[in-house]
Order: C-alpha cells, then sequence, then structure tokens
C-alpha cells in the first residue's frame, strides 16, 4: 500500500456584489427546481422509484457535499444565469463528462487489463463549453476541502493548481495525438491515486461475485429486489438487443440471463432512476466467470438546457459513446438498450472498480497529487472527444480551440478561483434551505 495520509475582474465584481450566501445574478427558490425536476421523474416512473426518491431527499440533505453531488441541473440552471467565463468557447464545443466533480473519477481495469485511473461517470455527458466542467470541478474542490478542514488558501491553492494543470496539458495535446493513448497507471501516478490502482490491479472477480452471488443466483440482500416476471422478461429482452452495441460486443452465449433483481440506494445524482444488476453467463458455463451487468435508466443529461441543439444522441448511446470518447481503454462493455420504454445505459459492474472518496483526502501531498491527476483527466478527455474520433460530430481540434482560448492561466486561475468560491457558498446556503424545507415537511417531489 501506498496511501498517504481583463475578464477576470468583472467576474470577481460581480460575485463580491451579491448577498451572503447567493452569487450575483440568482433568483430562485433551489428547493422549487430540485423539486421539480425530481417530480418529473416520479411521474415518468409512474412512482415506481418513490422509495429511491425519497432515499434522495435523505442524502441531499446529509451533507451540502451530498447535495452538490445530486444537483447538476440546479447547477447548470445556475450556470445560464451567471455570467460566463471571460476564457469560454461556445456551447458545444467539445464534448463534457457533464458532472464534473472528484468522486466521480476511480481505478478500474482498462478494456486491455492495465489498472488505471480514469472518468468513472458519463451520465451527464453533453457537448458545451469547456469551461463548465472546469468550473464545476473548481467548485467541488472547494466544498471537499471544506469539508475535511481544509485551510481556505489551500483550496484556493488546489483550484489554481488544478487550473495550472488542466491548461498545460491542453498545451501539451494541441498539435499532438497524444490524447488518444494516454492515461494515467501506475507508471506515472503515485500517492492516493496510485494506491487506487494498486487496490484495481489486486482485486478479483470472484471477490465481487461471493459479495453479490451464490450458486449462479444473487444473494437475498436488502439492496436486492426482486422484479415481477414481466420485468424480467424486459430485461431478458433489454441485454439480448444490447449485447451488440457494447464496444466490445457480447457473444449471445455470453449474454444469456440468469438472474435479475432491481438495485436499490446506489448513487448520489441518480437516485430516484431505475437501476437493475443482471447477472450473465460469461465467456464459459462455469459460475466463475459470470458477469454483473448493470442497467440505469438515463434521462436529459443537466448541461443540455445550455445547448439544447448540440447533439441529437439520446438515451443510454449519449453515455456509453461519450465514455468511450472520454476515457482511453474505458469499460468495453459500456452500451445500451431499452428496458420496455425505459432508456438505458448497460455497464459491467465492475469487479475491479476503486472509487475515490474525498474522506481519503487527508493530507496536503495527497490534495496536490490527486487535483493535479484530475487536471490531467480533464485535459485529456476534452482533448480526444475531437475530430479525431468518427461520430463526436466535431470537426476541429478541441484541444486547439481551447489552447486558443486560454489566454492567460494566471486569469483563468483568478476567475475560478473567485466562481468557485463564490459559487460553494450557494450550494451551502442551498443545502440549507433543503434542510429546512425538508425538517419542516415540504413536499420534496
Amino acid at each position: 500500500m501506498r496511501r498517504t495520509a481583463v475578464g477576470t475582474l468583472v467576474v470577481v465584481t460581480l460575485l463580491a456584489t451579491a448577498a451572503p450566501g447567493e452569487a450575483a445574478g440568482l433568483s430562485r427558490d433551489p428547493v422549487t427546481v430540485i423539486h421539480d425536476r425530481d417530480h418529473a421523474l416520479h411521474v415518468l416512473n409512474g412512482g415506481a422509484t418513490d422509495d429511491e426518491l425519497t432515499l434522495r431527499t435523505q442524502t441531499l440533505a446529509s451533507s451540502a457535499w451530498a447535495f452538490f453531488r445530486g444537483t447538476s441541473p440546479l447547477f447548470y440552471r445556475d450556470l445560464g444565469k451567471l455570467p460566463p467565463s471571460a476564457y469560454a468557447t461556445a456551447g458545444g464545443d467539445v464534448w463534457l463528462t457533464g458532472d464534473a466533480h472528484l468522486e466521480n473519477t476511480g481505478a478500474d481495469r482498462g478494456a486491455d487489463t492495465e489498472a488505471q485511473f480514469a472518468i468513472t461517470d458519463t451520465d451527464d455527458a453533453w457537448r458545451g463549453s469547456w469551461t463548465w466542467d472546469l468550473r464545476r470541478e473548481a467548485v467541488s474542490i472547494v466544498l471537499a476541502g471544506r469539508a475535511g478542514g481544509r485551510s481556505a488558501s489551500r483550496i484556493a491553492t488546489d483550484v489554481d493548481t488544478l487550473v495550472a494543470e488542466y491548461a498545460q496539458w491542453i498545451a501539451k495535446f494541441h498539435g499532438t495525438d497524444d490524447e488518444a493513448s494516454w492515461r494515467l497507471t501506475s507508471g506515472n501516478t503515485s500517492g492516493l491515486v496510485g494506491d487506487l490502482i494498486d487496490e484495481a490491479a489486486g482485486d478479483k472477480r470472484a471477490d465481487l461475485l461471493a459479495k453479490w452471488t451464490t450458486g449462479g443466483h444473487f444473494k437475498a440482500d436488502p439492496r436486492l429486489q426482486a422484479v415481477p416476471e414481466a420485468t424480467r422478461t424486459q430485461l431478458a429482452a433489454a441485454v439480448a438487443a444490447y449485447r451488440t452495441t457494447a464496444g466490445k460486443p457480447l457473444k449471445a452465449s455470453e449474454a444469456v440471463v440468469k438472474d435479475v433483481r432491481r438495485r436499490i440506494g446506489a448513487g448520489t445524482g441518480s437516485l430516484g432512476r431505475f437501476r437493475w444488476y443482471v447477472l450473465v453467463e460469461g465467456t464459459t458455463t462455469s459460475t466463475s466467470d459470470d458477469r454483473i451487468l448493470e442497467l440505469k435508466q438515463e434521462v436529459d443529461p443537466a448541461p443540455k438546457p445550455l445547448a439544447p441543439n448540440a447533439t441529437t444522441l439520446i438515451g443510454g448511446q449519449r453515455p456509453a459513446l461519450a465514455l468511450r470518447w472520454l476515457a482511453n481503454q474505458s469499460d468495453p462493455l459500456a452500451g445500451w438498450a431499452n428496458v420496455g420504454s425505459t432508456a438505458v445505459l448497460v455497464k459491467e459492474k465492475s469487479p475491479f472498480a476503486e472509487d475515490l472518496k474525498i474522506g481519503d483526502l487527508t493530507t496536503s501531498a495527497s490534495w496536490d497529487d490527486t487535483v493535479r491527476d484530475i487536471g490531467r483527466l480533464l485535459a485529456a478527455a476534452h482533448s480526444r472527444a475531437d475530430q479525431d474520433i468518427a461520430g463526436t460530430g466535431l470537426t476541429y481540434s478541441a484541444d486547439a480551440a481551447i489552447d486558443g482560448a486560454i489566454t492567460s492561466v494566471t486569469g483563468l486561475q483568478a476567475e475560478t478561483r473567485a466562481f468557485a468560491a463564490s459559487y460553494a457558498d450557494q450550494v451551502t446556503g442551498d443545502w440549507q434551505a433543503y434542510v429546512t424545507a425538508k425538517n419542516t415537511g415540504r413536499p420534496l417531489f
């Protein structure tokens, strides 16, 4: 184990004139915004996921960090009302992860079986300005730093590090094809990220199967809910349709459905959506190489209102393709299907996944190393998904466009630092309002 404990001035001025806890230009009730989004999900699913929506209210009320993680639509609603970055390219210029934050990264084995550290979530992937991802990641650094008792000056340094590393690697990728093969592995990481990679390399499929299954069936577990026979039939049909959409298509014999369950209580932003686990046969008839597929309901991504016509990709196809484009050697089994009328992203429940948790960021060294690595990941993701990959819809070099837009790294740092601190204050005030609404019995979905 190796784990160790000119536009800038305008933005700063506008944010500084806001009321305490409220970013300038925002006039809305955050509880209403969240209620309306969650109520729409309640209606869409006919109340069938209300147990998850109830859990979601508890999760959002638990901390400002959890609230931020689970309310990306509110963030993008606000982003559309606040002054844009002085360095922004047009909305639709690059493919975004859409929900950039520290805990949407982690270690896993790549498609070539080498352990790596990468982006893990593309549910909100969409085309937009690169500054949207950078700003959301920066806010997450401020909130996580505050949650961990990190000083304001150190948090500001962390945000500056993120921006500097991002800009440096965008410049490195500009004019080369290095982003196509670049990734974070044991050979170019250390500290917490290196530890996570080591752990992923040592993980075993048998351990995951033992956790969730026995004898070729799912275990009795409160997190796994039996489904009606009609849903089971729909899931089997979805897997049959999905297998040819995977990056590495499955043979029919590898997609034989052995058991299905509805997964309860997973995620934060996705709480309230259908999520199913499907146990499939694997490459042989032995239970030792069975696979667990995760089918997650997809809805319109949070950034879409800011660039509604940026792409025509819909349903599970959008996040599945975005994962391939944004992350090198990503899950080869990512694909898409429909369970009845419900669009789903299909991925393997990886036996080798080791998620980054903000509670593991316990030293300045771990913060510095991790923030640098995440800045590199964002730069590589934004640089990869452009003219060099068929289907992205981009006919130009994204890294060249971003590099040209960053006319001052220090200016971008100051702007991002001011935005992140101010919006983190906004998140904290919004979270407190949500807690009050919950405690007073206000309907939340």
